[in-house]
């Protein structure tokens, strides 16, 4: 499957789970293609005054994963200017999705790594932390 297939299926995987739990989710139309003047997030997820700003990323195999420091910061610099709530959102091929904030991220020069994304937190974990 071609990176932009299987990323635009991740996306609306994600996008119509989080409606199916009672959210407003919006799909961002250019999310990372062809943007140069402004960051475009993957997924913005609206519930009862929260707003999720999410990056979706996916790996075949659970190992580092490395996001450029450009793409953090665009998340970043969105999710202040909406009030919300960054977060990386990760799928390998045999599992859910996992969650992470950036604050567990670790800056190794011009990217940012998680080191084992397989080991984010779940959805309802994700959403006890959020709505405490």
């Amino acid at each position: 499957m071609k990176p932009k297939v299987k990323a635009s299926r991740l996306e609306n995987e994600l996008a119509n789970f989080f409606w199916g739990k009672g959210f407003a989710v919006v799909r961002g139309p250019s999310s990372g293609a062809g943007v140069t003047k402004r960051y475009a997030p993957d997924l913005v997820a609206i519930k009862d005054g929260k707003i999720l700003v999410i990056e979706v990323k996916s790996k075949v195999k659970d190992s580092p994963l490395y996001i450029s420091s450009s793409q953090i910061l665009g998340l970043e610099e969105f999710a202040k200017r909406a009030s919300g709530i960054p977060i990386i959102a990760y799928k390998s091929n045999r599992n859910n999705f996992k969650f992470h904030f950036l604050d567990k991220l670790e800056l190794t020069g011009n990217s940012f790594k998680i080191e084992k994304p397989e080991d984010g937190i779940d959805y309802e974990s994700l959403i006890k932390l959020i709505f405490k």
